[in-house]
């Protein structure tokens, strides 16, 4: 096994850096998301830009960018009646959904004062909710589908392959909050790698 030293462990990863830099397997859309992030704006607010907000009690997955203020959010939040006998996970997804206010991209699909639902969601927060109840009937006997279900809130529905629409994943949106960019993490990462192969190899 040839002898690694520091200018080898620094060789690879330059040449790592530049295999991200050229769409190697480390290639991040942060580009993009930047470019996208710069052109956000929050049209449930009369256009003003997204900001961060460290003080958000609620939708707290945005604080790093959000188009919402908490006061407006103690304004908000009072007026969502959850539906009769919802249980954690139906008050959950509903809370999710009306986090929609915080969103930094919510010009995507948000727009003429009409959210436009992802499918995927609906479908989820219907199953959330199905043995709650609405004017007195069970939900999942009210409606057939998520589709239905988000339809009859005034929502616009739309398979995400079928263009922009609000859904929401908790393990994505903790990794978009992350402040470690991909591939500086996986430099990072080998470095340590490296750093642990030159102690194994000198005895520690």
């Amino acid at each position: 096994m040839a002898k690694l030293t520091s200018a080898s462990v620094i060789y690879v990863l330059l040449h790592i850096g530049a295999i991200s830099k050229n769409g190697g397997f480390v290639k991040s859309e942060s580009t993009l998301e930047m470019t996208q992030m710069m052109d956000n704006y929050c049209p449930y607010f009369k256009n003003r830009p997204p900001s961060p907000q460290p003080d958000l009690k609620n939708c707290t997955w945005y604080r790093q960018n959000s188009c919402c203020l908490q006061t407006e959010l103690d304004l908000i939040f009072p007026s969502v009646v959850p539906p009769l006998g919802a249980n954690e996970k139906c008050l959950r997804y509903t809370n999710f959904l009306m986090c929609y206010v915080c969103t930094p991209d919510q010009n995507l699909y948000y727009k003429n004062e009409r959210l436009t639902v992802c499918e995927t969601f609906c479908d989820k927060w219907f199953a959330a909710c199905g043995e709650a109840k609405l004017k007195g009937t069970v939900i999942k006997d009210l409606y057939h589908s998520g589709e239905e279900f988000c339809s009859a809130r005034k929502f616009t529905v739309r398979s995400g392959n079928e263009g922009r629409c609000f859904s929401f994943d908790m393990e994505q949106e903790i990794r978009n909050l992350s402040p470690i960019n991909l591939p500086l993490f996986y430099l990072v990462w080998l470095y340590g790698l490296f750093e642990f192969l030159l102690l194994w190899q000198s005895g520690f």
